[in-house]
């Protein structure tokens, strides 16, 4: 009944919601904690910063992450100083979400030093020994633009986790073309050299390997989609002949933007 509740108060104005929830953010149920604190990340609302980062110190490690994840919704500079505190949290899904909140709150306009020192948490993160916290690691940098950390990603292709090999396939597209998916992030991808743009276009196609797994493999296809490179024609052709069903059908949209067909004149 109570995540119901939450589900219905999501539709209202934040000026008739926010007030109550952060009155209601100390209640004695944890619960209600939770349920607080992910409605007031869902509407992403400034005025819950304070509320947040004290929730990061909850006695239930449920509220506390939560209340990191919320702190990455609202973007907020001045949740960083407090998420860095976190960054060791024995707690796996704690520190997942620290981890994962700090790019999303980091600013180098307005706050230089505590978005380099997040910079630096998130790059060493990037070996955490949790495939959890290396994801997190990944969808962070990604707000920094990737800086400096494309070797790292390419590494992270191959890593023993899939799922985080499926985020780092995801991420070489992006470094590669120097463009991020919608919404961009605040720092942008520099452009990458003729040397690396060959490294990652390797990578790719090492990923492309049949007994790698089906979603890690359209992944790779979608990346060299990316990247431009008519060289990965053949490669992308193999795979739409020999590939599983939803394998050879992304293919095909992946040589179609490659190679389209000119139009026939009537």
């Amino acid at each position: 009944e109570r995540t119901k509740a939450a589900n219905e108060l999501i539709r209202f104005d934040a000026d008739q919601v926010v007030p109550l929830l952060i009155d209601e953010a100390d209640s004695g149920y944890i619960r209600v904690r939770f349920e607080v604190i992910n409605l007031l990340g869902r509407f992403k609302d400034e005025r819950a910063v304070p509320t947040l980062v004290g929730a990061l110190k909850d006695k239930s490690p449920r509220v506390a992450a939560m209340a990191a994840w919320a702190l990455g919704q609202v973007r907020s500079p001045d949740g960083l100083p407090a998420l860095l505190k976190y960054t060791r949290d024995p707690t796996v899904e704690v520190r997942q979400y620290v981890l994962g909140a700090l790019g999303a709150c980091h600013d180098n306009e307005l706050e230089p030093v505590l978005s380099d020192s997040a910079y630096r948490v998130v790059r060493r993160a990037l070996a955490a020994r949790k495939p959890k916290w290396r994801i997190a690691a990944l969808q962070s940098l990604r707000e920094y633009g990737y800086r400096d950390a494309a070797k790292d990603v390419i590494r992270l292709s191959h890593d023993p986790s899939a799922e985080v090999r499926h985020v780092a396939v995801q991420a070489l597209g992006q470094i590669g073309s120097g463009q991020h998916a919608l919404p961009a992030p605040k720092d942008l991808i520099a452009p990458v050299g003729d040397e690396l743009r060959e490294e990652i276009y390797q990578a790719l196609l090492v990923v492309l390997d049949p007994d790698e797994l089906q979603s890690i493999r359209i992944k790779a296809i979608r990346a060299l989609v990316q990247l431009r490179d008519a060289r990965a024609i053949p490669h992308i052709k193999q795979r739409a002949r020999e590939g599983t069903d939803k394998e050879q059908l992304e293919a095909q949209r992946a040589l179609d933007k490659l190679h389209p067909q000119p139009v026939a004149k009537r």
